[in-house]
């Protein structure tokens, strides 16, 4: 537990600096996105203020996962993380499409473009992006944090398209890359948002946790020696580490040591802690 707080702890400190940092260059961009007239360069402050939002939920669901459990509630507040990681989730796949409809907007309707500003804010982005993305590797890994750096690489993606678009823009006069450009890397930050989103509703759903299977369990079960009959097996997390299981079962004998022995079998076959699992005998 103590090993638990001192992750969290850690995380907390990350995520104020990231906060900040995404926040403080979500402005620049935004404000000068409409002087140089670069949708990218918008669309990547919005992206990046929408970052920082997610990234201070992410914050705040840290700290709640530090909090004790409760008579109320049992389980603590650590499914607080995949909540966290499910919005965040979600703000990648929606914000992006409002993105992609305003690009074919400039795709018909071009706009004049300033490159000059577009480069070097696009290239501060990019250096800014990477030191946010570097911190937050230093963090210890679970569902909250990989949604929050997926958040930071969809960023970083897209101030290198901003790079080369203003580069294009600059030298060739190929304004169509703005547009183009913000479609491209929109498809890509969906495409992940896409995968956080669906990690983090399976768990607020209770569903199975990836890597484990209720045929697998049940065959430890089985392979246990011991005189039952399987019912029911209910496998679940609480956030991507907690995993649970529930097995009821029919025993003949209503032998007791039966049921200690299955979970021992359960534990020892797999990476569920003997405290998180239970069986139940009907």
């Amino acid at each position: 537990m103590t090993e638990d707080i001192s992750m969290y702890q850690k995380n907390k400190m990350l995520f104020i600096w990231v906060a900040s940092l995404t926040l403080f260059f979500a402005a620049v961009e935004i404000i000068y996105g409409f002087i140089s007239g670069s949708l990218m360069m918008m669309g990547d402050g919005v992206h990046m203020s929408s970052d920082a939002i997610s990234l201070i939920l992410s914050l705040i669901a840290t700290i709640m996962a530090t909090k004790a459990a409760t008579k109320n509630k049992t389980f603590g507040y650590k499914r607080f993380e995949p909540i966290a990681a499910f919005i965040n989730g979600l703000s990648l796949v929606m914000i992006p499409v409002f993105i992609i409809a305003e690009a074919i907007s400039r795709i018909i309707s071009p706009i004049e473009i300033i490159p000059n500003q577009m480069l070097v804010v696009g290239t501060i982005g990019l250096v800014i992006n990477g030191i946010v993305g570097y911190i937050l590797t230093k963090a210890s890994s679970n569902l909250n944090v990989k949604s929050a750096l997926l958040h930071v690489l969809a960023d970083l993606i897209t101030s290198v398209s901003v790079v080369i678009a203003a580069l294009g823009i600059k030298y060739f006069g190929f304004t169509w890359l703005d547009p183009i450009g913000s479609i491209l890397t929109s498809i890509i930050i969906i495409a992940g948002g896409y995968k956080i989103t669906k990690e983090a509703f399976n768990i607020l759903m209770e569903g199975t946790p990836k890597g484990y299977s209720v045929d697998e369990i049940g065959k430890i079960v089985k392979s246990s020696g011991q005189p039952i009959h399987l019912n029911t097996i209910k496998i679940w997390c609480i956030n991507e580490s907690e995993i649970y299981t529930l097995v009821d079962v029919t025993s003949p004998s209503r032998e007791e040591n039966a049921l200690a022995k299955i979970r021992e079998k359960i534990a020892s076959d797999t990476d569920i802690p003997l405290e998180n699992i239970y069986v139940n005998m009907s």
